[in-house]
């Protein structure tokens, strides 16, 4: 579970009346809280290239698929990802910057197995990865919101701002 931290803020007369007029029987701070982190689009990240797919052991493709159930599918990065109406930026587990693809960049983005990425058993799978090609390489990635339980393929906000 993420940690917690107490920021204070000042606001003017007229934005806390807007607050106050809009957030019904919530506490100034929770609606504020609540504001913010349904806005914010930092998400945690799992990802892995296409290429290295075919470079796993017999090992690591079995404890990724048993891994899969426990919410943690196939992968070999993690970190957090920064959606963005411009780019895809990503940082590893310390807020690092790592990279960033241009939207421009980004080709045939879809969430689904496809011939390199096989579902366990080759089954329908309950959740599969988004998946996008950028210059001349293919990534598969895997959400979820900050401090979430589960990695998901499906994430609306990088769907709406990318396709």
């Amino acid at each position: 579970m993420a940690n917690k931290t107490k920021v204070s803020i000042t606001l003017n007369d007229t934005l806390t009346r807007f607050i106050d007029l809009v957030r019904g029987d919530v506490p100034r701070s929770k609606f504020i809280e609540n504001y913010l982190k349904d806005r914010i689009s930092l998400f945690e990240v799992i990802w892995i290239y296409s290429d290295e797919l075919n470079k796993l052991s017999k090992k690591e493709l079995i404890y990724s698929r048993v891994s899969q159930t426990l919410g943690k599918p196939l992968h070999r990065y993690e970190g957090f990802i920064d959606v963005n109406k411009d780019s895809l930026d990503f940082y590893d587990t310390e807020l690092s910057r790592l990279f960033s693809i241009s939207k421009l960049e980004i080709k045939n983005l879809k969430v689904g197995y496809d011939k390199d990425f096989k579902s366990l058993l080759n089954s329908k799978g309950m959740n599969p990865p988004m998946h996008f090609s950028f210059g001349k390489r293919k990534m598969y990635i895997f959400t979820r919101p900050l401090g979430g339980l589960f990695f998901k393929g499906e994430n609306e906000i990088i769907s709406q701002t990318f396709i």
